[in-house]
């Protein structure tokens, strides 16, 4: 008899603690090896007192870091539901959507305008996320009006203007952007970000004066993935390949989601006719991003110049899927399509 009774009691235990969760909250066992031990120690918490909304944040924040962001979303959501007056549930919850995929505009969007509401606009962190937000949706009239204000906030005002300054050049403004910049410049001359857009406005009108201050930006961190990642575009053009490379891959390393250096490090492949190099590393670029239409149209010429036709109209299709006016996808598709035997040519 009680060899039947103890498996029956732990399940029953188990749907208890769950059920007395708040709905939509997550139950994470704290014997479950599979977390780490600061999830499993918060998750402890939390099931002993499942309607307190501090755990479920520190936990969601645990997740974030962790860049488990799937996992923070369920937490911070509870949290929300459970205190919906605190903005700092708001804008971490807001802050991970964007992590997540940065066309969570709309519940990105709500939770950053009730960080805002519940602070009376005095939540400067909220204001410059919503700003970047409304500028990659080109909102840009919207975006101002929280730069204004943000500029005169000590802490904030050379990031304010540093964003305002690439507003102005996705609206064309170009002389603009860069008075900006070079204002930023004057007022502190080791900001990174402002040494950044600087060599990137230099990059196709001077590329030594560019060179120079991307080696200054790598001076200021040399962890920056983007100043080094655009150190090895100067090497490429350059042709100097081999160190374009070796940046590439240090880019990579630091920052794993990459997906510029994962594409030019495939284009110094082909170029060299490591189709099959290139290859792979265009299927790491499709995982992480299935709507970068560049590497579909890489990964095709890499194909057809592996003479596997099947492959590349795939890729040429896919390629055209996301972009129907990418000449490239169809000069390749036409040629692959009208040829039975395809020669490998570069």
């Amino acid at each position: 008899m009680r060899k039947h009774v103890f498996p029956i009691l732990i399940p029953l235990i188990l749907f208890a603690c769950g059920k007395s969760l708040p709905e939509g909250a997550r139950y994470i066992s704290s014997t479950d090896t599979s977390f780490s031990a600061d999830i499993r120690s918060i998750s402890t918490k939390i099931n002993e007192d499942p309607k307190n909304p501090e755990n479920y944040y520190l936990r969601g924040n645990a997740f974030f870091y962790a860049l488990r962001y799937k996992d923070a979303i369920i937490d911070l959501n509870t949290a929300v539901s459970l205190n919906g007056d605190n903005s700092l549930y708001h804008f971490r919850l807001a802050e991970t959507y964007l992590s997540l995929d940065t066309a969570n505009f709309e519940l990105s969007d709500k939770h950053l305008s009730k960080c805002l509401k519940l602070r009376n606009n005095n939540y400067p962190e909220a204001a410059f996320l919503l700003a970047k937000l409304y500028i990659a949706r080109q909102q840009y009239l919207d975006a101002d009006k929280l730069l204004f204000g943000l500029i005169s906030n000590p802490e904030f005002q050379e990031k304010a203007y540093i964003l305002k300054a690439v507003s102005l050049k996705e609206q064309r403004d170009t002389l603009s952007s860069i008075a900006i910049i070079d204002k930023v410049l004057l007022m502190n001359p080791n900001n990174l970000d402002a040494t950044m857009q600087k060599a990137l406005f230099l990059f196709d009108k001077d590329l030594k004066l560019c060179e120079k201050y991307v080696n200054k930006a790598i001076v200021l961190n040399e962890f920056s993935d983007e100043a080094l990642y655009t150190k090895g575009l100067i090497e490429q053009k350059k042709n100097n390949f081999s160190d374009a490379v070796k940046l590439y891959e240090k880019v990579i390393k630091i920052n794993p989601y990459h997906i510029y250096a994962y594409y030019n490090r495939a284009v110094v492949e082909t170029i060299f006719e490591n189709y099959q190099v290139s290859a792979e590393l265009c299927d790491k670029i499709t995982t992480l991003n299935p709507t970068f239409e560049k590497a579909y149209v890489l990964r095709g010429y890499d194909f057809m110049l592996l003479e596997d036709k099947n492959a590349a109209v795939d890729n040429f299709t896919k390629a055209l899927k996301l972009n129907p006016n990418s000449s490239l996808a169809k000069e390749y598709l036409a040629a692959v399509k009208s040829l039975k035997n395809l020669k490998p040519a570069f």
